[in-house]
């Protein structure tokens, strides 16, 4: 006598199917093993739609277009900010030395512009790449 998920109609067609898949997984599986592959390999399966991987590639470039430009944007209003304020102490100053909050901050400055620049670079680079 068949097994029960072989003698019903549509579950049993389903349930066949189903179990066929789960043997050709588990051949797969014990043969990868069995021909001296490590414990942990990982077994590739081909691609049926490189569309959707090319659409995930674009959906991740656009992501990170929008989180550097977020960045840029953010840290250059800092930048702005701390040149007003340096422009501030440097005219109190009167020539005399400005105070070590202003150098504080002129390196502050400076480490936003050098980041900015960086992103920039690296994006151009990247272009170049493509």
């Amino acid at each position: 006598m068949p097994p029960q998920f072989l003698r019903g109609g549509i579950m049993g067609v389903k349930a066949a199917v189903f179990v066929g898949l789960g043997l050709c997984f588990f051949v797969t599986a014990v043969e990868a093993g069995g021909s001296g592959a490590a414990s942990g390999a990982q077994i590739n399966i081909p691609n049926i739609n490189p569309g959707v991987e090319r659409r995930f590639e674009l959906l991740r470039q656009k992501e990170a277009n929008e989180r550097m430009q977020r960045e840029n944007t953010e840290d250059t209003r800092k930048m702005v900010s701390l040149a007003a304020e340096l422009k501030q102490y440097a005219e109190a100053a009167d020539g005399s030395a400005l105070p070590p909050d202003a150098v504080r901050k002129a390196n502050e400055l400076e480490n936003l512009a050098r980041r900015v620049r960086n992103r920039l670079n690296d994006k151009m680079l990247m272009i170049r790449a493509h």
